[in-house]
């Protein structure tokens, strides 16, 4: 135990001590809570707040409650009202420009499992509402989940996650809007709870390429008997 948590801190220490010598490199601060209600409903709420340097430099803030459905154990099924502030990324000491987001999100997710690997795929349709000029998206990711130090997921595991996800423009024009593939490591702090941290390169479509940083604060509640 105590040679698991000495890994997963220097790994945090490395990763932040690499971010600060980056000023280019920002980051993304997530936390998920998965609220079960009942064998087939879920609340899942996401908070995330995005800097475009480490630690400052506000990029935007946003809160996203997904009501969610499961059809079976392997399906299931999604919608969302959330709410993004963006801020523009100041050049040649312009002022930083904010703006709003309302969007409406479909999604449906499917899983499946191959020994210790669990692989996910999650669809997103959305309906984007910014500043009064409508939008919408599709996403496709694919996520894989390992545990490295157990064949399933309990406390004190250290595990890894990969994945990369693709948005597309659907309207006002069908273009590939950007492109999204990260790798991470974690650990399983208790059986409800897990702390992750990795990185994410982001290609994007008409504007220049990102680097960031993610910490990601996971939660899984039950609160049904």
């Amino acid at each position: 135990m105590k040679k698991k948590l000495i890994f997963i801190l220097t790994l945090f220490i490395s990763q932040f001590s690499f971010a600060q010598d980056n000023p280019s490199l920002g980051s993304w601060y997530v936390y998920n809570g998965f609220y079960q209600l009942s064998p087939k409903w879920e609340l899942f709420f996401e908070s995330q707040v995005r800097t475009y340097e480490f630690a400052s430099d506000a990029q935007s803030f946003f809160v996203r409650p997904f009501l969610s459905y499961s059809v079976d154990k392997n399906l299931q099924i999604g919608l969302s009202q959330e709410y993004h502030s963006n801020w523009s990324e100041p050049f040649d000491g312009q002022s930083k420009i904010n703006s709003s987001e309302y969007r409406t999100t479909l999604q449906v997710i499917s899983k499946q499992a191959f020994g210790r690997v669990h692989l996910q795929h999650r669809y997103r349709y959305e309906l984007r509402s910014i500043e009064g000029d409508f939008k919408t998206r599709a996403r496709y990711r694919l996520q894989m989940g390992i545990p490295l130090t157990s064949k399933v997921m309990e406390k004190g595991v250290i595990f890894t996650t990969f994945g990369n996800e693709i948005l597309v423009d659907v309207t006002p024009s069908a273009q590939l809007n950007q492109n999204r593939a990260y790798a991470m490591l974690g650990y399983q702090l208790t059986p409800t709870l897990n702390l992750q941290s990795g990185y994410m390169y982001l290609s994007k479509n008409g504007h220049p390429n990102e680097h960031r940083f993610q910490l990601f604060i996971t939660q899984k509640l039950k609160f049904y008997n």
